[in-house]
């Protein structure tokens, strides 16, 4: 009962932590043309951990037999993924040969569901293992005189995961090679987390990381041993594998977070990028509906009066965004007495930052910043998008 319930909790954490990945992928559209060979990969893997943690706990025989059947095919998936890091089609007999492979494990996977537990099908375990093998001989052997020093650093990184994680994944089969705990789960996680620091141009990340966590878990596992009074290896190695599974895939969320708010800021400047500057209206305009400007408030001349429009213009103009923080703090490139007349600007908007839209007329746009936008970064954003309009001013406005 343990090993079950220990299976079924370090399934759910696999599947939480690829499905993760799959959303984002699918949401984001991100890695161009791979991400449906990505999607489609680790989405049957997520599939596969989530129905038969699913099973374990409920013992529905529909879940188990969709489990089986989406973990036969994703040979097939691995196949495609590797034709599109390597940018060429496999040899036709490797084809032909993980398409049979799959086939069989289909038919094992559904004609003997009701007979046989996961743990004991030679018939899964065979074609599985055999292709995954055969696909990673594919990677190794590649010519990599056709691909670039960053697509050889992908694919490099994802035969040395899949390479570890094969001997993790013939675990599932614990009658077969006496295991105490099924482990492909931790495997496929983190072939995820090295495409992603590999991805992010960090190949050796995952290199400090991976041992890293693996000591981490290693030490929280013997600490909790020791005072829950676990006896026994095999118990120790559920409960480090367990921990291992937990801490990979906060890793991976975490990741996954950064990554996504790193390619927003990207996709900003590549709006800023696009934008119309051939006058300030169309490039406000086009970029109306960005988080960060779209509820922007403009001060036009008739607006600021009371603190003298040219003189307030030459002295933002030394900088494209000012900050209220910085400015109380007597940081900003001001004197207080400039600082006053944009500080009482900025208080009575109910704004975090302003900036210098146009000298002639002179406009000044108020922002407010939360402290969850991104901080610096988003500042420096904001610094470009008020330089190009300052730029895009100088046409007709």
């Amino acid at each position: 009962m343990i090993r079950i319930d220990a299976q079924a909790c370090l399934d759910a954490l696999g599947a939480v932590g690829l499905l993760a990945y799959a959303l984002t992928l699918a949401v984001r559209r991100w890695e161009g043309p791979l991400a449906p060979r990505l999607i489609l990969l680790f989405g049957l893997m997520a599939a596969f951990y989530a129905l038969r943690s699913l099973y374990a706990f409920t013992g529905v025989e529909g879940l188990q037999i969709g489990a089986f059947a989406a973990v036969a095919l994703t040979p097939v998936a691995a196949l495609l993924l590797a034709e599109g890091v390597l940018r060429r089609h496999a040899p036709k007999a490797l084809k032909l040969a993980v398409m049979a492979a799959s086939a069989v494990a289909v038919g094992f996977a559904l004609l003997t569901a009701w007979d046989m537990g996961f743990d004991a099908r030679m018939g899964l375990a065979a074609p599985i293992g055999l292709s995954l093998l055969a696909i990673l001989a594919l990677l190794g052997a590649r010519d990599r005189g056709q691909l670039s020093a960053g697509e050889n650093r992908v694919v490099g990184a994802l035969a040395l995961g899949l390479a570890v994680s094969l001997p993790l994944m013939l675990t599932d089969f614990v009658r077969l090679v006496n295991a105490p705990l099924g482990l492909s789960a931790i495997g496929v996680l983190l072939i995820v987390l090295v495409i992603l620091t590999a991805g992010s141009g960090e190949p050796r990340g995952a290199v400090v990381e991976v041992p890293l966590l693996l000591a981490l878990a290693a030490g929280l596992g013997l600490g909790l041993a020791r005072a829950l009074a676990i006896g026994g290896a095999a118990d120790l190695v559920r409960l480090c594998a367990l921990i291992l599974a937990g801490l990979i895939a906060a890793s991976l969320l975490t990741r996954l977070l950064a990554v996504s708010a790193r390619r927003d800021r990207l996709g900003l400047r590549q709006r800023l990028a696009e934008a119309d500057t051939r006058s300030l209206a169309a490039f406000l305009a086009d970029l109306g509906e960005e988080p960060l400007l779209k509820d922007m408030t403009i001060l036009r001349e008739g607006d600021l009066v009371d603190h003298g429009p040219a003189t307030l213009a030459e002295t933002l103009a030394r900088a494209p965004i000012w900050s209220l923080e910085r400015l109380k703090a007597g940081e900003a490139r001001a004197s207080q007495t400039e600082s006053e007349p944009l500080i009482d600007l900025l208080e009575r908007g109910g704004a975090t930052h302003l900036g210098l839209l146009s000298m002639a007329p002179v406009r000044i746009g108020l922002i407010q910043l939360s402290g969850l936008s991104g901080g610096e970064a988003a500042e420096t954003d904001l610094a470009l998008a008020f330089r190009l309009a300052r730029l895009s001013a100088g046409g007709k406005s």
